[in-house]
Order: structure tokens, then sequence, then C-alpha cells
């Protein structure tokens, strides 16, 4: 029986409904480390092994050592989707709970790039060589104050391959390109709560959509031949997807939806980082200024594409920390011989402007390597 408490309830919902809700406006990057996620999202100067794979090819050459990553689940969740957890799981008016959600966005990320392999710059020689099986999945559902829920999700799954060489008699100059072969399937649709209490479809055919591509990133790095009180200085230049990003030029689309998953688009990236080998009680000290997802940042502020960071080590352990998109991150690595585990806070702006929608970000990853 439908008590009046609830009848309100649901023609309220029913009139709002009618309003409209604006779209998440997020960037959206198919790899996102926890190291970089901690480190203000900085990783076209600094990325190794992994960061090699979307970040900056050329960095390839700058792993210090051979690996092989046999797991590394990485998980990524917002602060809004663990606070709810707990709620939607006890007793109580589903509708009630929904009401209370409501203004939120409801983030999570899995990621993978297992197995992989890296063979770094062997002595006296030139050039170095990473390949790795990546996978990523985020979601976020956006429960709106205007009573529409707008999920938006994207699996990308495909290998990719990475090639980089030194040039100069300095071997001051990487030059490096990874090739990806990346099956997407996307989603983009919109419902009303509604269309949800009266169990709507969701069906892929709904909203689905998939296709596949190969494209290629470019990069380089250039060590400036001077110094300052003991720093060195890397510079960068990057883009990604050079071909656009569309998948539309591979034929292999499993769910056959017939329509083109959301696109990639082209992105530039330039950077500066000064690195000194002791710092006091630190090693490896490493900050790094980047301005990165340009063109991937479609009528969005400049703000959203300029990235701050740093890292030190001090033993095993590794602090980082940073500024993305104007907001603070920062984050932990514990660095053992086979084992490693990672952990960041971060901040991601869903609009398009800098300071009216951020989203607040855990992220851990533990890996085994040999």
């Amino acid at each position: 029986m439908i008590t009046l408490k609830k009848s309100i309830y649901l023609v309220s919902v029913l009139l709002l409904s009618s309003v409209p809700a604006h779209a998440l406006d997020q960037i959206i990057r198919p790899y996102q480390s926890v190291r970089s996620s901690a480190m203000g999202s900085v990783r076209i100067t600094t990325g190794l092994y992994d960061e090699n794979f979307f970040g900056n090819p050329a960095r390839v050459t700058a792993n210090p050592k051979f690996r092989f990553t046999v797991l590394d689940p990485t998980i990524e969740v917002n602060s809004g989707a663990i606070g709810r957890v707990g709620d939607f799981s006890s007793s109580g008016d589903p509708m009630q709970k929904f009401g209370d959600a409501m203004g939120d966005n409801h983030h999570i990320r899995i990621q993978t790039s297992m197995p992989s392999i890296y063979f770094p710059v062997r002595k006296n020689g030139k050039m170095a060589y990473a390949f790795g099986i990546l996978t990523n999945t985020q979601a976020d559902l956006d429960l709106r104050r205007s009573f529409r829920v707008s999920p938006q999700g994207v699996t990308d799954i495909g290998p990719a391959l990475t090639i980089g060489r030194k040039f100069m008699d300095s071997e001051r100059l990487s030059v490096g390109m990874t090739t990806h072969f990346t099956y997407r399937i996307s989603t983009s649709a919109e419902r009303t709560m509604a269309q949800l209490l009266s169990n709507s479809s969701f069906a892929t055919k709904d909203y689905g959509h998939d296709g596949s591509m190969i494209d290629f990133d470019l990069g380089a790095t250039y060590v400036m031949p001077w110094g300052f009180k003991g720093f060195t200085y890397h510079s960068a230049l990057t883009i990604n997807n050079a071909l656009g990003g569309r998948y539309s030029n591979m034929k292999v689309a499993p769910l056959n939806t017939g329509s083109l998953p959301a696109e990639q688009p082209r992105a530039f990236g330039m950077g500066l980082s000064a690195r000194k080998d002791v710092l006091g009680k630190f090693t490896n000290f490493v900050l790094a200024l980047e301005f990165t997802d340009i063109g991937n940042n479609t009528n969005g502020s400049i703000f959203r594409t300029v990235h701050l960071g740093s890292e030190a080590r001090y033993g095993v352990f590794l602090p980082r920390f940073g500024i993305n998109q104007g907001y603070l991150t920062g984050g932990m690595g514990l660095d053992l011989r086979f084992l490693t585990f990672e952990y960041a806070y971060s901040t991601e702006e869903m609009s398009l402007n800098v300071g009216v929608f951020p989203d607040h970000r855990h992220t851990f990853k533990l890996a085994l390597q040999i």
C-alpha cells in the first residue's frame, strides 16, 4: 500500500524530473597511475613504468631497471561512493536514501597493466622498450538535484607497445612512441528517478556504444645542458592519440551496438621538471610543472590543464604531493623489492570551471613484480 507520504514524494519526483540536468564534464583519461594522482597528475616529465603507456613514451628510457609486473590491481573511489555504501546497504526507505544522495557524484575506477614488461636502456645502448596489456573501467553515477540520474562509464582494454631511443652524444634527448590497440565500450544514458522506480531497462542496446582503434602517442624529453645548485632540469613535449582517438579505424565491435563510443581526443602536453639526487635526508627528489590534456578539455578552463607535483625517496617510502587543477593532492608509496603499495588522495574537477564541482578521490594499488 502506497502511503500519502510516498505519493507526495513520487509526484515531486515526476515534476522535478522534467528539469534538465547538466552533464558531467570531467576530463576522461584512459589510464591514471596512483603515483601521478598523488603528484598533482604530473606524468610527462616524471613518468616511469606503467606511466610510459599513457604519459610520455620517451620516459621509457628513464626506467631504472628491468621489471616484469605480474599483478597490479588499482582501485579508485570517491568520497561520495564510500560514504553511500553503508547507507544503501542498510535497511530503510530506498526513496529517502535516493533523496539524500541527490547532488552527489559516485565514482569508481578499476584498472590494471598486467602482465607488463619493461626493458631499460642497456649499458652502452640507446633503446628501451615496454609492453603491457591494459584494462581500465571507470564509472560515474551523477545523482542530480533535479532527480535525474546521469551515468557515465568507459571501459578500455588492449595491448600497448612503447619504444624509446636516446639521441646525441650526451644522450640528453630521448624520443619515444607508444602504439595502442584499444577496444572501448562507453555508456551515455540519462534516466529520471521515476523511470528507475518503475524498473526501466538499462540494457546495453539502449545506451551502450563500442568500437576499436589503433592510435599512437609521441613524446620527447630533453635534459638541459645547465643546472643550478645541484639540480638538473628536464623538459618534455607530448602528443597523445595522434590520429584523433575516434575508435573507428579497426573493425572490432563484439557488442555490435551500431554506434561508436566516446572519443579520446588528441591531446598535447608540455612540462619542465627539476631533479636532485640528494636533498637533505631525501633522495631522488623531483619537482614538476606540467600543462597536459590540451585538446582533451573542450570548452573547459585552462586551469584544468595545470599540474604541479613532487616526489622524493626516504628509504622504502616515497612521499608525494601536488596540485591538480588547483586542488591539493598527496600520497605515499611503499617500494619493497618485489611488492609495492601506493595510495593517493586527489581531486578532479567535474565541471568546465575549477571550483564548481570538485570530486574527491582515494586511489589504492598493490603490485607484485620481479
